[in-house]
C-alpha cells in the first residue's frame, strides 16, 4: 500500500510541476523504509521519516498551492529533531530550489511533540507569487530558446516572462545581454539606450544554480 502511494504521489508532483524540471537538484530518497506519503484518517497529514523526505514533502505542498498542512515527522538518524529538521527544511527550499526561491514568501510552523513516537507540525505558507504567475511559466530544455522566447512576449505585450531551464547552457551575464539585445531591437529607431530603463532579469535562486529566469518587461 506505501509504494502505491509513493508512486502516486510522485506522478502528482511531476505532473503538477512541469515533468518536475523544478528539481533542480536530485529530491528524491533512495531508502527502502523512509516514505513520503500523505496519511491520517483524512489523508492531508504528510508523513515523513528521514530529511530528504521532508524536503520533498513541502515541495510537494507548495506545488499543489497549500496554505497550510500537517507534517507527522517521524524521529530517524538524520534527523534528530524536528525543530532542527524542519528549520533546515524550510530554508533549503525556501532559498536552495527554484520553486521555494521564487514563489515562497514565508514558512512558519508550531510543532507538538506530545506524541509518544512523531512530532506533530503545522504549517503554513505565504506565497509572492500567484497561482497564474506559476502556471503562466514556460517550461524550456535550454535557456538557449529565450531570444525567441522573449521576442515572442514582447510582441504580445506581455509584462513578463519566466522561464524554468533544465539546463542552463549560458551565464548569468551571456542571459542578461540576450535581454538587452531583445530590448534593443523592441525601441523605436531613433530611441537613445541612455534614456531607457532596462528590463530586469532576476535568477532564482539566486546562488548560482538557479534554474528559474524572470524577466519584468518594464514599459
Amino acid at each position: 500500500m506505501k509504494k502505491r502511494l509513493i508512486a502516486l504521489l510522485l506522478s502528482v508532483v511531476l505532473l503538477l510541476s512541469g515533468c518536475g524540471s523544478f528539481l533542480n537538484r536530485e529530491y528524491s530518497s533512495s531508502e527502502p523504509h523512509s516514505a513520503t506519503y500523505f496519511g491520517g484518517e483524512d489523508g492531508s497529514v504528510l508523513r515523513v521519516e528521514a530529511y530528504q523526505d521532508l524536503v520533498n514533502g513541502l515541495l510537494t505542498l507548495i506545488t499543489g498551492r497549500s496554505a497550510d498542512g500537517t507534517v507527522w515527522l517521524y524521529p530517524s538518524g538524520d534527523m534528530p529533531s524536528a525543530a532542527e529538521a524542519m528549520e533546515k527544511a524550510c530554508a533549503e527550499v525556501q532559498q536552495e530550489t527554484p520553486l521555494g526561491a521564487y514563489a515562497v514568501d514565508y514558512l512558519t510552523y508550531t510543532i507538538d511533540d506530545s506524541a509518544h513516537n512523531y512530532s506533530v507540525v503545522n504549517l503554513t505558507i505565504g506565497y509572492r507569487r500567484s497561482a497564474e504567475q506559476v502556471g503562466a511559466m514556460v517550461h524550456v530544455t535550454s535557456i538557449s530558446a529565450l531570444y525567441d522566447l522573449l521576442t515572442a512576449a514582447v510582441q504580445a505585450e506581455a509584462p513578463e516572462l519566466v522561464i524554468q531551464a533544465a539546463y542552463f547552457d549560458q551565464k548569468p551575464d551571456e542571459i542578461r545581454a540576450t535581454v538587452e539585445q531583445v530590448q534593443r531591437e523592441s525601441l523605436p529607431e531613433d530611441t537613445l539606450w541612455e534614456t531607457v530603463t532596462p528590463w530586469q532579469v532576476n535568477f532564482y535562486p539566486d546562488n548560482g544554480q538557479a534554474s528559474i529566469v524572470e524577466i519584468l518587461l518594464q514599459s
